[in-house]
């Protein structure tokens, strides 16, 4: 069985938050067998037609025509030889991880097997930390709680909040959250919007108010940055969503001492390169949690991977996007009201185990087309 096709998707679809872009890829075997990849740039794809051309240019060429196992060796031949020129980081980590991850949904469907029998699998279920978008100066402590309250209804008890650029009256409705919620367990991101000075008089007070992680207060690639915040905080720094490779994290954990790590398949080039992150920065010491935001097909394929690794059984869930995600895989359980005892449950069918409403998909195309 031969790859046959495959093809990008750029599309828009509605949440709660915004009207996003998001970008799928379709993989279609000679056989009829047909895998879903994503790629995630954390909130919506901002320039999906950038991913679509490197998918038709460069990763699609490379695996079109071949059987599974070749077209991934293909995929890593291409990426190695594309590095100094195209380079891998951004949108040619991104693209490449949803054509990765198609492929292996579409072997693994194409062996009527889940992506667990390559992976591994040492959870049934997967505890959520509710990803809150919003950033914490936009409304009061009451405002987010009402937002949150669906998610600590069904037993979510870890909450991940935004600094945005008014980070003083953010630090006051934290201030209020954390009196309000003293039992939660509270993360911030700084998305990467702050200075060194900023940061490290933010790390003051969230270390204060007991803030579990301080999430990418400064750029990712400011390696030295990073360095100088990780020394003086009293709370753990976070990198993972901006983190492109294995050997981009350890160069980053050997240089700035982070103390999280979050993967994500659909950002670092695919599937076993976000096991394989999960599974070294563990052996670095480091505490791992699984980044996401997108469809079901993102839930899927990082929920397989920390499924399949022993220390990871926390995952992060856009709450504002619930109803996408009901939308794209009704089926799948991955809205809120599918969340039981702060969890969710790992998928088991074949590949990564979700059906996706191909309707939904192709009407989300179609909107992006017009838009």
């Amino acid at each position: 069985m031969t790859i046959a096709s495959i093809t990008p998707y750029p599309v828009r679809m509605q949440t709660d938050y915004a009207d996003m872009t998001l970008f799928f890829v379709r993989v279609e075997t000679t056989d009829g067998v047909v895998g879903w990849g994503e790629s995630c740039d954390s909130f919506g794809i901002s320039y999906p037609t950038v991913l679509a051309r490197i998918v038709d240019d460069v990763w699609g060429p490379a695996a079109t025509g071949r059987r599974f196992p070749e077209a991934l060796d293909a995929l890593d031949a291409k990426r190695r030889s594309v590095a100094r020129t195209l380079g891998f980081s951004h949108s040619a980590a991104q693209s490449l991880s949803a054509v990765d991850i198609a492929i292996r949904d579409a072997q693994a469907r194409s062996a009527g097997q889940s992506l667990s029998a390559a992976l591994g699998r040492v959870s049934e279920r997967l505890r959520v930390y509710a990803g809150n978008s919003h950033f914490l100066e936009s409304r009061g402590a009451a405002g987010h709680i009402a937002l949150l309250t669906p998610l600590l209804e069904r037993g979510v008890s870890t909450v991940k909040m935004r600094i945005g650029p008014d980070w003083r009256t953010a630090m006051r409705v934290l201030s209020d959250l954390r009196t309000d919620l003293p039992a939660i367990d509270i993360m911030v991101d700084g998305s990467e919007l702050f200075s060194v000075a900023e940061s490290l008089e933010m790390a003051e007070r969230l270390a204060d108010l007991r803030v579990s992680w301080f999430e990418e207060p400064v750029p990712a690639s400011r390696i030295p940055a990073i360095s100088r915040i990780a020394v003086a905080s009293r709370v753990p720094l976070a990198y993972g969503e901006h983190l492109f490779s294995t050997e981009h994290m350890l160069d980053t954990m050997d240089a700035a001492a982070i103390s999280v790590v979050q993967p994500d398949a659909s950002i670092c080039g695919g599937i076993a390169e976000a096991q394989l992150m999960a599974r070294t920065a563990l052996g670095r010491g480091a505490r791992v949690v699984m980044h996401l935001h997108g469809s079901p097909i993102t839930i899927a394929a990082n929920a397989l991977v920390a499924a399949g690794t022993p220390g990871v059984d926390l995952i992060e869930y856009p709450f504002h996007l619930s109803p996408m995600l009901k939308r794209v895989a009704p089926e799948a359980g991955f809205d809120v009201a599918s969340i039981e005892d702060g969890c969710i449950s790992v998928p088991t069918g074949p590949g990564l185990g979700i059906e996706v409403d191909t309707d939904v998909i192709e009407a989300g195309r179609r909107a992006f087309l017009d838009s």
